[in-house]
């Protein structure tokens, strides 16, 4: 097993959902969290972006932003006045047009939930936990392709969302590479398609998050001594098994929460929490709020983004 192979045969889906115009300078729009990974693609403009409580960072025409799920993030615009693709009207394509603020200075950024699953396990993108940020030149081949495909879904015909799907899926599949190749922390997830126990025992993780899985279970299932298997897992993944199943069983929750009517206790239990105290302390260390206001804002979020979503497909 290589990265090549991951590469290959990975699944990309994406739905573009806004085209977003922040005016004035220092004008800010705030994006709520979604249960899906975001991508953001700036097409003209300068600003930052917030994402949680980490520092801004400087963003402008040909940025690309990939985020994981459920990260509240803003977008800020500069002084820098806007420079738009002539030919390019995401609006065109039905897409929501999130507007904020007044002034001839403005950002402008076409966003999208996508999911990238890899032979039946989805959400792969929620490995990442840091979020993928690129400032990508003229020229640059991720941006060629972003630009190809802001141009199709603003000028929809025959084959307009195959083609777009491929050229998102030419972007994914670039930038992990890219990131890969840099030795990014974000995509250490990635190294482990290159040794067949780690993988397995991370496709064990990511299968049944809801089984009573320890250390020494799942160093059992690749055959490894639980010291051997506990290093090797942290330097691969960059984080130890436990603590990589906990994000997993928690981001499984949220998307429960949202998509089911179930009681809290049973999703906790569907997940592999016993305790329904014990999983919402550790809900809102991960989140930063308990389970029942997460599903009240979140579907209220989801529903929005369904309504702009049926108005593409």
């Amino acid at each position: 097993m290589t990265i090549d192979h991951i590469l290959e045969a990975i699944d990309i889906n994406l739905k573009p959902f806004a085209f977003c115009e922040i005016r004035g300078a220092s004008t800010t729009l705030a994006l709520p969290e979604q249960t899906q990974a975001i991508l953001h693609y700036i097409t003209s403009g300068a600003g930052k972006i917030v994402i949680g409580k980490r520092p801004s960072q400087h963003i402008s025409t040909g940025a690309i932003i990939l985020l994981p799920a459920h990260q509240h993030h803003s977008l800020i615009s500069a002084t820098e006045s806007g420079n738009p693709l002539p030919q390019c009207r995401p609006i065109d394509a039905s897409l929501e047009h999130l507007l904020t603020g007044t002034g001839q200075q403005t950002l402008t950024a076409v966003c999208g939930l996508v999911d990238v699953s890899y032979r039946g396990i989805t959400g792969l993108l929620n490995l990442i936990q840091t979020p993928l940020i690129a400032q990508l030149a003229p020229g640059d081949r991720i941006r060629n392709a972003m630009d190809e495909m802001l141009l199709e879904l603003a000028n929809p015909t025959v084959g307009t969302k195959a083609l777009a799907r491929s050229l998102l899926e030419q972007c994914v599949i670039m930038l992990l590479r890219r990131h890969h190749l840099e030795g990014h922390k974000s995509v250490e997830w990635l190294r482990g398609a290159e040794d067949q126990q780690m993988w397995n025992a991370l496709q064990y993780i990511l299968n049944r998050p809801q089984s009573h899985h320890t250390v020494e279970s799942l160093a059992d299932k690749v055959s490894m001594s639980r010291a051997s298997f506990a290093e090797k897992f942290k330097k691969t993944y960059g984080t130890s098994p436990i603590e990589l199943l906990r994000s997993v069983r928690l981001q499984r929750a949220a998307e429960l929460l949202t998509a089911t009517d179930f009681p809290v206790k049973v999703i906790a239990s569907k997940v592999g929490y016993q305790s329904r105290s014990y999983f919402t302390r550790a809900f809102e260390i991960e989140f930063g709020k308990a389970p029942d206001t997460y599903r009240k804002t979140t579907k209220k979020n989801l529903d929005l983004t369904k309504k702009k979503q049926s108005k593409i497909d």
